[in-house]
């Protein structure tokens, strides 16, 4: 299954949790993940948020941040540009770049936000619906 993984998830990451085990087992799973190059940005810059959120050393999150950077495919913005349009009208600007890239590859969307809900057009998985989709 290919899944475009938000930010929110990606974040997940870097604690002990079914996101890690998920992420960590993705080719035993079957999974291909992907994230849009702009959210990988995003994640780099508040990577001292994100070492306080998970309790790791800021050089342990940039480890981090290696592995997981071999386990989601990074695509670059421009890729799915031809999708923004239609991204817009589904979601918030700050959001687009995410439904882009699930329009471009025809697949769900792996978030726990739960505004992505309220469109039909693109399937959205929470956490809790991956863990009873593959275990």
């Amino acid at each position: 299954m290919r899944l475009v993984v938000d930010t929110n998830i990606l974040i997940s990451f870097f604690r002990d949790n079914p996101v890690k085990s998920i992420i960590s087992n993705s080719h035993k799973l079957s999974l291909e993940l992907y994230s849009p190059e702009h959210r990988w940005k995003e994640l780099l810059k508040i990577s001292p948020l994100i070492s306080k959120y998970s309790k790791l050393p800021l050089e342990q999150v940039n480890l981090v941040f290696e592995k997981l950077k071999n386990l989601v495919e990074i695509i670059p913005d421009e890729s799915s540009k031809e999708f923004k349009k239609e991204a817009e009208q589904l979601t918030h600007e700050k959001n687009v770049p995410i439904f882009a890239l699930a329009l471009k590859l025809n697949c769900p969307i792996w978030s726990n936000e739960p505004s992505f809900k309220q469109q039909f057009k693109v399937p959205v998985f929470p956490t809790r619906d991956m863990i009873e989709l593959l275990f």
